[in-house]
């Protein structure tokens, strides 16, 4: 059977187990609370390295543009795989042209440039970025949806737009757009004036492996904070519980102090009064016997005359030892004052208790009381009686039992007599 998940003392104190909930309650709250701005911040920092990289991007792609402008392009031997850009024409410009040797040339523009360059590094890490306008020259340069909706927003000051795109179907890849004002070398080409927007600078970067990493530090994250409060209530656990065991032991401790003669360790007066009345009530109840027996020292006072108060006391504690050895375990013993005591017998007639009530007085008078210097015997005295039907209170049966006891001192100590 497994262990019970809360210590027994927690059972006797039910605000103690809604506070250490609460605790643990507030201190997953609090854990949990950093962990998710935690993780918000490292999905917020994955866009801003993405959106820095593909500003870096587009920021070196406008420098090549401004060096490939300022030569009014670049012309390179053509290859087989190498197209002529058919625009170039209707701008004016010669798109080819064949030296004394008979190489054929090329012009590279701007855009062919970005065109081809874009190519590369596709091929090489997937990273994709082109021109794109409203009003392209070049179908190909033509906007996409979110292409579009990022040119109309730079139309109305916005300074860049981007975006992770996470669609079903496609890896992940983050979308960055950088508006494009035109310059002088623009004017050929494009009938604005300097420095109106003509389009924009379109980088798409993959981002599976990017994402990847964030997630695999959101997951250590939401680990880490999992094991945190574990760790965390398991030792408000382990204080709590160590203090409410604490507390149980001091309570228990008072309740006995509150409930124990000092001296004997016996039930004290009051308590032992209490024990009575629910005693008497439930053997009126069941039809079941009850006897009580009030004991006193013989001569007692003597003994705190000749031999002082501490030796006294020290013989008050053999006596009491010496009659709850001649007990049955279910006997009810108590100090209830001086040198007397009270025994409550439970389910015992009066004959019975008279029997009873003699074997603990000559224990008592067989019991040589000594302290290693000085030694003494003594004697008791016994009043019994049994409770009747018509007992209304304790009190009265206290009263035949004191009255036998007095009885029994009256015909010259060391006797039990009944009432």
């Amino acid at each position: 059977m497994l262990p019970e998940l809360w210590p027994k003392p927690f059972k006797h104190f039910d605000q103690v187990r809604v506070f250490l909930v609460t605790v643990c309650a507030v201190i997953s709250l609090f854990v949990f609370t950093i962990a998710s701005f935690l993780s918000f911040r490292n999905s917020e920092l994955l866009l801003r390295r993405l959106r820095d990289q593909a500003n870096n991007y587009a920021d070196l792609i406008l420098q090549m543009k401004a060096w490939n402008a300022s030569y009014g392009g670049v012309y390179v031997e053509k290859r087989r795989e190498s197209d002529t850009n058919p625009y170039l024409s209707r701008l004016g410009k010669e798109p080819e042209f064949r030296d004394l040797r008979g190489r054929v040339f090329s012009l590279r523009n701007h855009a062919v440039m970005v065109k081809e360059l874009s190519q590369r590094f596709a091929a090489r890490e997937g990273t994709r970025f082109r021109p794109v306008s409203l009003n392209p020259i070049d179908p190909e340069n033509a906007p996409d949806p979110f292409e579009r909706e990022a040119l109309l927003r730079f139309e109305q000051g916005a300074p860049e737009a981007y975006r992770l795109e996470r669609d079903d179907g496609i890896p992940p890849r983050f979308r960055f757009i950088h508006p494009l004002p035109a310059d002088a070398s623009c004017l050929e080409c494009h009938p604005t004036a300097v420095g109106r927007l003509i389009g924009a600078i379109s980088v798409t970067i993959p981002a599976a492996t990017a994402l990847r990493e964030t997630d695999k530090n959101n997951t250590l994250i939401m680990v880490s904070s999992l094991g945190i409060v574990a760790l965390l209530i398991g030792i408000t656990y382990f204080l709590t519980w160590r203090l409410v065991v604490g507390l149980d032991t001091i309570q228990h401790r008072l309740k006995k102090l509150a409930s124990t003669d000092e001296l004997t360790g016996l039930a004290n007066r009051r308590t032992i009064m209490q024990r009575l009345e629910e005693e008497s009530q439930r053997a009126r109840r069941l039809g079941e016997p009850l006897c009580v027996t009030i004991f006193d020292l013989d001569h007692f006072k003597g003994i705190n005359d000749t031999y002082g108060h501490p030796f006294g006391d020290f013989t008050l504690k053999r006596v009491a030892e010496t009659m709850r050895g001649a007990l049955r375990s279910y006997d009810i013993l108590g100090r209830i004052g001086g040198e007397e005591f009270i025994l409550i017998s439970v389910e015992t007639t009066l004959d019975e208790a008279i029997v009873q009530a003699d074997r603990v007085r000559e224990r008592v008078g067989e019991e040589s009381i000594s302290d290693g210097s000085r030694e003494v015997r003594i004697t008791v005295s016994a009043g019994v009686t049994t409770v009747a039907d018509g007992d209304e209170t304790i009190s009265t049966i206290m009263r035949r039992a004191d009255a036998a006891l007095y009885q029994a001192k009256q015909e010259g100590r060391n006797r039990v007599r009944s009432g």
